[in-house]
């Protein structure tokens, strides 16, 4: 029989974390689903792992490591499911994400994408203050096109197949911001519903923090996508977007400059910030006057030191 549902998994080089992943599927609520995980080229223990798991619900590919993205589009290809789901190999969902987005989505003929919140955990799975919040719905680009202000997370979607028909495959280019990218143009063509319960857990690590990550890259990512912005969603107003595109590099920028080490790429993109919208008189400020305070925070935070050791003799 059809499945309702196809869960697409890619993974690399996560066998401390896939089993949980898959794990947290096979026990969900709702039953009717298939599973495909492409791994990626993996190098460590991951196949293994996978294939540990009876295969009647689980359908495993192997390719050379071509991307994330390109291990979601295989997977896109081979599923047969009415409705698609994503979840990263170290991330979990809650036991009754399935029921509860296939009831929202069989209830609501006119939606064609769902999200909903979701906690955050730390690498062994404990709960971090953190959480991500489904708060709008609708025709929502300006609101979830930037990353800021509302983040739609990838493994609490779930959409129509006919949806990628429409607006195609994950842009195998993006090392970043791919799935923000394909939730932008499906927003552009789609009713967006949002559930305010969260259905997942997303764990924060070493391997996806954003300090791991390379500044340079993230740079050129956010110009890709600013440019793919700017010259695919001219139906929507160039104000909107410069200002939008403006956001977003202030949200990295920000970021950025908590690292003292990435300071200088940090004001390098307030800078893009300011080049997109220079009417924001809080990047502008923070461009101009960020370098004393964090100066003055130095110089405070060397003079506690010596005070403590001070204290300590």
């Amino acid at each position: 029989m059809q499945p309702v549902v196809s869960v697409i998994i890619p993974t690399f080089n996560r066998e401390k974390f896939i089993g949980a992943a898959i794990q947290s599927v096979l026990e969900q609520t709702f039953q009717n689903f298939e599973i495909i995980v492409v791994n990626d080229g993996s190098t460590d223990g991951t196949a293994e792992v996978i294939k540990s798991f009876p295969a009647d619900k689980l359908r495993y590919i192997y390719q050379p490591n071509h991307g994330r993205s390109n291990a979601r589009n295989h997977a896109l290809r081979l599923s047969t499911g009415h409705y698609i789901a994503f979840l990263d190999s170290d991330d979990l969902y809650l036991p009754g994400k399935l029921e509860l987005q296939v009831s929202y989505l069989d209830a609501h003929p006119d939606v064609d994408m769902v999200y909903t919140s979701a906690y955050c955990m730390d690498e062994n799975g404990n709960p971090i203050n953190r959480r991500y919040d489904a708060k709008v719905s609708g025709r929502i680009y300006q609101d979830i096109a930037f990353f800021v202000p509302v983040t739609i997370t990838l493994p609490t979607v779930m959409a129509r197949r006919e949806v990628f028909d429409k607006v195609g495959d994950f842009d195998e280019k993006m090392e970043r911001f791919e799935d923000t990218d394909m939730w932008r143009r499906i927003s552009k063509y789609y009713f967006v519903g949002a559930i305010s319960e969260p259905t997942c857990k997303l764990r924060t690590h070493t391997g996806n923090s954003l300090f791991a990550q390379d500044p340079q890259k993230i740079k050129e990512a956010l110009a890709y996508y600013s440019q793919k912005i700017i010259k695919d969603d001219k139906s929507i107003s160039l104000l909107l977007r410069h200002k939008g595109i403006a956001g977003l590099y202030q949200h990295y920028a920000q970021a950025m400059m908590t690292n003292p080490s990435w300071l200088g790429i940090g004001r390098s993109l307030l800078f893009k910030s300011l080049s997109y919208w220079p009417f924001n008189l809080r990047a502008l400020l923070f461009y101009i006057y960020y370098p004393y305070f964090y100066r003055l925070r130095k110089k405070f935070k060397l003079m506690s030191t010596l005070k403590n050791r001070r204290d300590d003799k």
